[in-house]
Order: structure tokens, then sequence, then C-alpha cells
């Protein structure tokens, strides 16, 4: 008993990654069982076979006939192609490809029994490599897979289980990773962010990095002179950081471009005050962000604090169940400066101009008594509307619109409409609460129209060189702030 024990404790170390079948685990014990405690207990014979990469990768793109080229590959060629199936062809190509061992520029070995890095010298062309839910369970065997190959920058570890590197071994272990840009390690089972930083100190020249589906909810602060160098994304979902002030403590990594917090949970965001007319200098080169699944509750405050931002350009983000996406929308892009792209729509200068306009007069009433008020009202006006002066220089001051809002309404409206192509003109009383698809409907029977629907606009008679969209024809006139007098343009 003895002696298996000890050839146990030998290819078996603390820590090791095993597999069983379909389940994986970790090796917490080795030894006699005379009281069993929590765990797992398996006979050493019973656990599976290992591999190393080079073995797993020789078998799965050496061995080839046409029913057994590798699935990932598959996977990838039919995303490329929007295809579902392939002919026997393509097939081949695959296969061809991925035979010529030595000149592959990708390869993955994903959910095999991999452990160890075999002899890859051969691989001087890979550039990406998965590893992700393999056995690989410590850093000086990803050490030893990356110091051999020379190309190799992207690389997948997610779903793995890795023993922390210690502080002594990171030096020794630091220059094997000089070449590596992008990692992935998702799903890695990280709770503690400083075991990250620890971590990070063996990439120093790391571009991307995936962190997502672990469990952190608290971060660190961190010094981007020591760790994350050069690091310009970030992928943060679904890690239950629910605080958007733990986020801020990311605020100096100066190269970050990118940063993900998709489905965390984050209900309010809050950054430092500062001047309507001034950015905060934090997350300094940030370009892009991704919301999108959090319950923010207020959307306006919300897009008041991004504008801090210096370089925000595109935003991804869930509508709130009382809003709608175009609400949503008029919000994000009147009240973010510099916003050049909402869920992957670029916004158009006709939708800056809409969304400013709703926005310029939706609040010249509260404007108005702000500045009556003397300037701390006005200040205090201007820091929950941060892009209100902007509005003002680029419209002009709204006061000869304030009296025109007080005024009592009445519930019809006369307006102009006029088709712009052929210049006829159709004075119209209208009510406020008719929607834009009936006005469609209506212009199309007076000017005689076929074929596509008509798109309108408006001319706010006070601004005439404002020109807003009527682009949802599910809202009403009144929703677009349409007055006595304005002109609706037909196109």
């Amino acid at each position: 008993m003895v002696g298996i024990i000890d050839e146990a404790q030998l290819f078996y170390p603390l820590g090791t990654r095993i597999k069983i079948a379909d389940n994986y685990g970790t090796v917490r014990y080795v030894g006699e069982t005379q009281t069993p405690t929590a765990g797992s207990f398996i006979r050493p014979g019973k656990v599976g076979p290992c591999a190393t990469l080079e073995d797993a990768a020789r078998e799965r793109y050496l061995n080839y006939d046409s029913s057994n080229v590798d699935e990932s590959l598959i996977r990838e060629a039919q995303a490329s192609l929007q295809a579902s199936l392939f002919e026997v062809v393509g097939m081949d190509k695959i296969a061809r490809k991925q035979s010529k061992f030595e000149q592959l520029a990708e390869v993955s070995v994903e959910q095999t029994s991999v452990n160890a890095a075999g002899y890859l010298k051969e691989l001087t062309h890979l550039t990406t490599l998965n590893v992700s839910h393999t056995l690989i369970w410590n850093w000086e065997i990803v050490a030893s897979i990356a110091q051999q190959l020379p190309s190799l920058n992207s690389l997948d570890l997610s779903s793995n289980r890795l023993v922390l590197p210690l502080a002594s071994q990171i030096t020794d272990l630091e220059p094997a990773f000089r070449q590596l840009k992008r990692i992935n390690l998702g799903s890695c089972g990280f709770t503690n962010w400083k075991d990250v930083m620890q971590t990070a100190l063996l990439w120093p020249n790391i571009l991307s990095l995936g962190l997502q589906d672990n469990s952190f909810g608290h971060l660190d602060e961190v010094d981007g002179k020591i760790i994350f160098k050069r690091l310009q994304e970030l992928y943060l979902h679904r890690t239950n950081i629910m605080d958007f002030d733990q986020v801020a403590k990311l605020g100096k990594l100066t190269t970050l471009r990118l940063l993900n917090l998709m489905e965390n949970g984050i209900e309010e965001i809050r950054l430092l005050d500062c001047d309507p007319q001034e950015k905060l200098n934090i997350f300094v080169s940030l370009e892009q962000l991704n919301l999108l699944h959090n319950p923010i509750w207020n959307e306006a405050d919300t897009f008041n604090e991004l504008d801090k931002l210096p370089k925000l350009k595109r935003l991804s983000k869930t509508p709130h169940l009382k809003s709608n996406f175009d609400e949503m929308v008029s919000k994000a892009v009147a009240s973010i400066a510099g916003l050049q792209f909402l869920n992957n729509a670029e916004i158009s200068p006709e939708k800056r101009r809409g969304a400013e306009y709703d926005i310029w007069k939706k609040y010249a009433l509260d404007w108005m008594q702000a500045t009556n008020q003397g300037s701390d009202s006005l200040r205090e006006f201007c820091r929950k509307h941060r892009t209100y002066p902007l509005l003002i220089t680029k419209y002009g001051s709204p006061v000869d619109f304030i009296p025109r809002s007080q005024a009592k309404q009445s519930n019809l409206i006369n307006i102009c409409i006029r088709h712009q192509l052929t210049g006829e003109t159709w004075e119209k009383k209208v009510p406020r609460m008719i929607t834009v698809q009936t006005l469609q409907g209506l212009v199309i029977k007076r000017f005689r129209l076929s074929g596509n629907v008509p798109q309108l606009s408006y001319v706010d008679a006070r601004h005439p060189d404002l020109v807003v969209p009527l682009d949802n024809n599910a809202k009403t006139l009144d929703f677009y702030s349409v007055q006595e007098h304005d002109t609706v343009l037909v196109r």
C-alpha cells in the first residue's frame, strides 16, 4: 500500500487536475482513507489518462479522414460562412490545412486531457492556442508551452483551475510570456482580485484580458505602472461586480480602451464631481463600455455621469423596463457629448440633432429658473445636465421657447405640411396626440403618394434652422414637441 501511495503522490501532486469520464476534479489529498471526510475519493487506477499538448494536437490535426475533421475548426468556418453544412470538398480543404502540422497558425485542444506541453518547437507559425477546459493546473505547465511557441500571441485558458504562482516563481516564468498579447481566463475560479493582480505579473505585455464568469464582487486599486501597463481590453462580464465604485478602482489603467461589464447587476453609476466643461482624470483612454443587461434604474443620471469620461465613444446598454429603446437613445445621445455609437448603431447627425433639440426644449424652463436664482443654482443645474451649456452654445438661448411651452395648450394645432419635391403645401389642423403613422396616412391621401411610405420631419417655427426627424411611427406629435405653426416636411 505504501508503494502505491508513493507512486500516486508522484504522478498526482496536490493541485493536479484529473478527469473521470466527463467529471473534472482537483487533487487535494493522496493517502489512505481511514477516516473519510468531505470530498470524492478515487482509486488511482480509476483516473483517466492524460496527454501532452503535442500528442493531443497531432491526434486532432494529423489523423484525418472525412469523418474526423476538428469540430472547432468546422464551427469557426461555419460561423465565418454563415453556413450550417459543408460539402466534402470543404471538409477536405480543412483536413489538408490541419494536416500540415508545422504550418498551423491556430490550434484547439479544448475539452481534452492535456496536462503537459510535450515537444512543440515545430509549431513556429502558431499564433492562437485554445487549451480551455483541459487538465492544465499550474503556470509552470503554461510557461513550458509558451516558451516553445515564439509566435504565440493569443492563449485561451478558460475553464481551467490554475494554482496561484508564487512570488518566487514569477521572475523565472515571466520571460516565457513576453510575446503574449491576449489571454482568456474566464471561468477559472477566481474570487480574489489580488490573485489576478499577482498572476498578471507574468504577462507584462498583455493587451486583452478575459476574466468573465469569475466571481469577484470586490476589486482593489490597480497601479497601471506595475501591471496592465499596455492593457487595452478587459472583459469583466458576469463577475458579480455590482458596485460601480469598485469599477472606478480600475480608472488608473491609462491604456484601457474597452471595458465589458455586461450582466453584473449594476443599478447606479456615480463618479466624482467635476465642472461641466471638464472631464475626470480616470479611464483616460476608455472608448467603449458595455453595460448590457444591468438593472440601471436612472438612465438620465447614468448618461450624465458617463459624460465625465474623457473619450467615451461607444456604449452598449439595455433600456430600463420603464423606458424604451428610442427614449434611451435620445437621453444617451443628448447627454454624452462624444458618443458616436449606441448598441453598435452609429449615431447620425440627424439623430443627434433631434435628441439634443428635445433635451434643449425639455429643460428650458429649469435652466431659466436656475439662471434667475443665481450662480449656485445654475451651477447645480449644469452639474445635473452637463451638456446643456453646449446645447445653448449650439442652438442659442431657449428663452423664446419658454413662454410658448407654459401657455395653455389647445388639443389641436395648426401645422403646415410641405411636400419637399413638389413644393406643394397643406395647412392642416391636427390633434397634438396624432401619431406619426396616422399623419403619414393623411399625407399619402392628400398628396396622392404611392410606393414607399413618406418620411416626415418637422421644422420649429421659432428655430427654422433645426430639422427634427419624426422617425418613430408609434410616437405622437406631442412627443416630438410639434407646436402651432410648425412645418412638417414630406420626403
